[in-house]
């Protein structure tokens, strides 16, 4: 039992004696309370009588008076906590182990999002990228940096400076949310090396994450989708952001023909609804950033080789180990825009 069980049982505990005792104080069982009277003569008995006083009732009401005061403030106590904790989401409160590194994760819901949705933009990635090296930083740290400071509201600006100034041992809060960033973002940030469409001119992209799809029941899109300008499936060819090991390879009912590599550091490079990919390959196989494999298409949505249900795109996935081997998906959109940059 916790402190603040503890603490509750004992203040029922006091109450049930008290009443115990108010109930001792009649005369006998059944018979009315004892009452208090002024003295009377005669005359005032005749015109008035003073009110009469149970004291069980009184002692039964000042302790739950107490009672709802000490709860009352026993709330506010457990709402102040709630706040400085970060907001209004649920915290999760668990021990965690990231690549053999134990990390206490205690953050909310809305910061868990904020470290995921990872707004940052590729030119602030850049940006980023370029005072590391300055400062002699490592990435991960940085955008550790960045996300704990931007969800605090502080300007990229002012974040810059901060990686320059700022250790870890600075950033390693009660909450949790320094290493909550770093163990996410180092899976893939060392990793990632080049845009998966070589050729200039051929595709466009948006931040389409999290929007909504209907193919298998409602769900959210957690991925960029890479459109080609010309909708002629098998032209394209697309090749891998990442050195990496092919860890699923074939058709699947939503992405059609896909590869997934996973990373040096543990991310899940996910590209789908490919045409085809290139036969040589198998699971297991080692690739290197830059290697192509496969054409971009329009598969999926059906059982093997259902074709033509959406335009000739490709779909690109980023997702990370967690300690409780929950898919964790990372919106890939400022990536690209780095990448295309490079």
């Amino acid at each position: 039992m916790g402190q603040f069980e503890r603490f509750m049982s004992q203040i029922t505990y006091d109450m049930g004696r008290k009443r115990s005792y108010a109930k001792g104080r009649k005369i006998r069982a059944g018979s009315a309370p004892i009452r208090i009277t002024a003295p009377t003569n005669n005359r005032q008995a005749a015109t008035r009588r003073r009110p009469t006083v149970n004291f069980a009732v009184i002692e039964g009401t000042e302790s739950l008076k107490k009672f709802l005061g000490i709860l009352l403030i026993a709330v506010g106590v457990i709402l102040v906590l709630t706040k400085c904790a970060g907001g209004t989401g649920a915290k999760e409160n668990t021990r965690t182990e990231v690549q053999g590194q134990p990390v206490l994760t205690q953050v909310t819901k809305v910061y868990t999002e904020h470290l995921q949705d990872l707004t940052i933009g590729g030119e602030d990635l850049g940006r980023l990228l370029s005072a590391s090296l300055k400062y002699k930083k490592d990435y991960a740290h940085t955008l550790a940096v960045w996300a704990v400071e931007s969800y605090k509201g502080v300007p990229i600006k002012e974040i810059e400076k901060y990686v320059r100034e700022k250790d870890t041992t600075n950033l390693l809060d009660e909450f949790g949310m320094y290493d909550s960033a770093a163990a996410v973002y180092k899976q893939f940030i060392y990793d990632v090396q080049c845009f998966p469409v070589k050729e200039k001119g051929v595709y466009t992209y948006q931040n389409g994450w999290k929007e909504s799809r209907s193919y298998n029941g409602n769900r959210l899109h957690y991925g960029i989708d890479i459109m080609a300008k010309e909708n002629e499936p098998g032209r394209i060819k697309v090749r891998s952001m990442s050195d990496g090991v092919i860890e699923n390879i074939g058709w699947n009912e939503t992405g059609g023909y896909r590869v997934g590599i996973r990373s040096k550091s543990g991310a899940y490079f996910y590209y789908a609804h490919l045409d085809r990919y290139i036969n040589a390959l198998k699971k297991g196989d080692y690739v290197q950033a830059g290697d192509v494999i496969g054409m971009m298409g329009d598969t999926g949505y059906g059982e093997e080789g259902t074709r033509g249900k959406f335009p000739v795109h490709l779909h690109i996935g980023i997702a990370v180990k967690t300690p409780d081997s929950v898919e964790f998906w990372v919106n890939p959109y400022s990536i690209l825009q780095y990448l295309e940059q490079k």
